[in-house]
């Protein structure tokens, strides 16, 4: 008997593939970003002691809170990118695999016994 592929198979693998692309270059983007609002952080922190408008200690305090502010908004963010956009767990793909499977396999049976018949 020929092996029967699906050809939109090929497409939702592909499509599968798209969607991690686009959430891993979003959090890569996410990162950059952190990294950069860090290192304007130290900027900044280094800008005010040289101004001699904060102390070393207040500097660091405001850093610490901008830090803490930028790591909760990630974190929202985060959140939202998830909510969004729903990603099946593996034991949802899993049972998900097993009932096209099974489909499959009574398509092809009902697909023999039609054969016969005719």
């Amino acid at each position: 008997m020929a092996e029967h592929h699906d050809p939109n198979e090929h497409q939702h693998s592909e499509g599968g593939e798209r969607v991690r692309e686009v959430v891993r270059d979003g959090f890569t983007i996410m990162l950059g970003a952190a990294s950069w609002a860090f290192e304007q952080g130290d900027r900044l922190v280094d800008t005010w002691l040289h101004q001699g408008h904060v102390s070393r200690d207040e500097g660091r305090r405001r850093f610490e809170e901008f830090a803490s502010n930028t790591r909760r908004r990630g974190e929202e963010f985060g959140q939202r990118m998830r909510s969004s956009m729903p990603v099946a767990t593996r034991d949802e793909v899993a049972r998900l695999e097993r009932q096209v499977a099974e489909l499959k396999s009574e398509i092809e049976s009902l697909k023999a016994g039609s054969s016969v018949t005719s």
